[in-house]
């Protein structure tokens, strides 16, 4: 019989090797896409801790899951430390297949088009809506309810910010999500089996996909949506703010030369100008005749 796994040892086993198999298939960017990607990454590992874990502390406390005896050796706000490692892990795991696959950031226009972005808000909130009021019906939608209500704000905001963008390119964070969604599915499940957490029938609907519970099956799924759609949006805002600075540059650019260009026009006049100004025409005085020689010109009587 096999003993059941730390959560440590979970890590170690499973997502750890998945880790640096992604890693070492990831591509190498350079220059400007190498340091946004990687800050990407550090922002979308940060919002997941501030995120997550005060929703992890509820549903823990609220008995949603609990761990086998000895598979935890330390906690920090009823939380795990095992959880708080599959914060950064999974993050990490969605962003190295999001670049694995390949996404273009560039701001294109249409991508602030409102329908995309108002139904995006739409589901989002009915998410959100729709988590609470399961809450409230029978104790078994507490998870499914709560991780509704948990996912739908985000979503909403996220598609309210770039969703033209997301609806416009969908291949690159899909496959982020599902990709390592399937895969920690069936860890999970394998988790499940050797013991090293348990999902509390009470408070999930008993529906379950070859012995995972779909509460499970959802939860992966959204928290790798949230991060496949905030590393893709958040080098998006980058190349959109980009390019509203270089257009405000041509601009002010444009502004200088037509201020350089009046400044130096000459003024049209339709006189010849001369050292002084406009010349005038000036009529020959004296003779017009041709004068002889010898010939006093202005003869004189006596």
């Amino acid at each position: 019989m096999i003993p059941t796994p730390t959560y440590l040892q979970f890590h170690l086993v499973f997502t750890l090797p998945a880790l640096a198999a992604l890693w070492a298939t990831a591509p190498r960017y350079e220059g400007v896409r190498r340091r946004r990607a990687a800050a990407g990454i550090a922002v979308l590992v940060g919002i997941a801790y501030a995120y997550t874990t005060p929703w992890i502390a509820h549903m823990i406390r609220r008995g949603a899951w609990w761990y086998a005896d000895g598979a935890v050796l330390v906690r920090a706000l009823s939380v795990p430390l095992g959880e708080y490692l599959f914060f950064a892990i999974q993050t990490l795991l969605v962003a190295l297949a999001l670049h694995r696959v390949g996404f273009d950031p560039t701001f294109r226009e249409g991508d602030l088009d409102r329908r995309p972005r108002i139904a995006g808000v739409l589901v989002g909130l009915a998410a959100l809506v729709g988590g609470l009021w399961l809450v409230s019906l029978d104790p078994s939608f507490r998870y499914l309810g709560g991780l509704l209500a948990w996912v739908g704000p985000v979503l909403a905001l996220q598609w309210a910010v770039g969703g033209g963008y997301l609806a416009r390119a969908p291949r690159p964070w899909l496959a982020a999500t599902l990709g390592p969604a399937a895969y920690l599915w069936t860890v999970d499940r394998i988790a499940i089996g050797l013991g090293t957490w348990r999902v509390s029938a009470e408070f999930t609907t008993g529906v379950a996909v070859l012995g995972l519970p779909i509460e499970e099956m959802a939860f992966f799924v959204a928290a790798g949506l949230m991060a496949a759609n905030g590393l893709v949006l958040f080098e998006w805002v980058l190349d959109r703010n980009d390019r509203r600075g270089t257009i405000a540059a041509d601009r002010r650019g444009d502004a200088v030369d037509r201020t350089v260009t009046r400044a130096v026009t000459p003024v049209k006049s339709d006189e010849p100008i001369g050292p002084t100004g406009p010349t005038e025409s000036v009529e020959p005085v004296g003779p017009t005749e041709p004068i002889e020689p010898g010939v006093d010109p202005d003869p004189v009587d006596d």
